[in-house]
């Protein structure tokens, strides 16, 4: 892959992994650190939920640049708590990057994606680069390296969630705007991420509280997200799963029993298609926090957003109770 330029060493970038017990973890580590340029401005922060005797995770613990919040499994709250333990793991970095516990890297992807955060940056300096990253099985593929995944529309507005999606194009000359985020690869300034992190309390959140939402927050504090020109990483899109344990899986269905619902109100409720009397009662103390915190800009309406995503029309046959349900 072509480089335009070098890159300083003291743009620093926050690597955040939230990991569920999977112990590809720790190669994914291994790879982020080995084909970085620079690997000395790169830290990374792991939410480790995972068994409280299982050593399939220790080597974590040589790696210098790595800090490990380990939890018990059956304490995790599902990948928006454990995203938000990875934030408060950063401490000084300049940039960053989001990406799942299955991941793998281009080489130089460090200096890649402060590329292409350049050039999105031309086009709006409230800037965040995201897209659906390859498989790791296509990495070497040269039918696939000339594409990628591009989150640019809705592939479900029902009642019970919505949903973002995407499409492969060919790779794009200059950044090209998107709909949405993908929670395995998300690239923006640290100082950003620090203004706007996770809200904690999405316990067990799905699709819409992960990425909906939080594509929407930015949106209208003023921020595009852009679909960058070239490849800095792929992720497991099949086997992860699979490597879970089936007793961690039982204690984790045990644990979500009635959270993805009640997490669901809440979303609704923030992205202005449910009333305030709709949200689950688990979630009333902590809201006007949460509105506060963690709830929409005012620098384009919520209107502005779904007008612009095109799905204005479908959001006000689906919620009766949406905000603009009249317009």
């Amino acid at each position: 892959m072509k480089l335009a330029k070098t890159i300083g060493s003291s743009q620093k970038i926050f690597v955040s992994i939230a990991c569920f017990c999977d112990p590809d973890v720790v190669d994914t580590v291994k790879d982020c650190l080995d084909k970085a340029g620079r690997p000395g401005r790169v830290e990374i922060g792991v939410c480790l939920q995972a068994k409280p005797n299982d050593a399939s995770y220790d080597a974590l613990n040589e790696i210098v640049r790595v800090t490990v919040d380990r939890i018990d499994v059956t304490e995790a709250r599902g990948p928006i708590y454990a995203r938000a333990r990875c934030d408060a793991l950063m401490t000084d970095a300049d940039y960053f990057l989001q990406i799942d516990c299955h991941s793998r890297f281009f080489a130089r992807w460090d200096e890649i994606l402060i590329q292409e955060f350049t050039k999105a940056s031309e086009l709006n300096d409230k800037a965040v680069v995201s897209h659906y990253p390859m498989n790791i099985k296509n990495m070497a593929s040269s039918d696939h390296l000339d594409r990628i995944g591009h989150v640019n529309r809705y592939r479900y507005i029902e009642a019970d969630a919505v949903k973002s999606h995407g499409s492969l194009i060919k790779l794009p000359e200059v950044p090209v705007t998107s709909l949405g985020i993908s929670a395995a690869m998300l690239f923006m300034r640290a100082e950003d991420r620090r203004r706007f992190p996770y809200d904690p309390e999405l316990d067990f959140g799905l699709h819409a509280a992960e990425q909906v939402l939080y594509a929407v927050r930015l949106w209208t504090h003023g921020f595009d997200i852009f679909c960058p020109t070239q490849h800095a990483l792929a992720t497991d899109y099949e086997g992860s799963r699979d490597r879970i344990p089936d007793e961690v899986k039982r204690v984790s269905n045990a644990n979500r029993a009635g959270w993805p619902e009640a997490t669901w109100s809440k979303v609704k409720y923030l992205l202005g298609l449910d009333d305030i009397e709709q949200v689950d009662p688990v979630y009333a103390d902590s809201l006007d926090d949460s509105l506060e915190r963690f709830g929409v800009g005012d620098e384009r309406s919520l209107r502005a957003y779904y007008e612009f995503a095109g799905i204005h029309d479908d959001i006000k046959r689906v919620f009766p109770n949406y905000r603009y349900a009249e317009d």
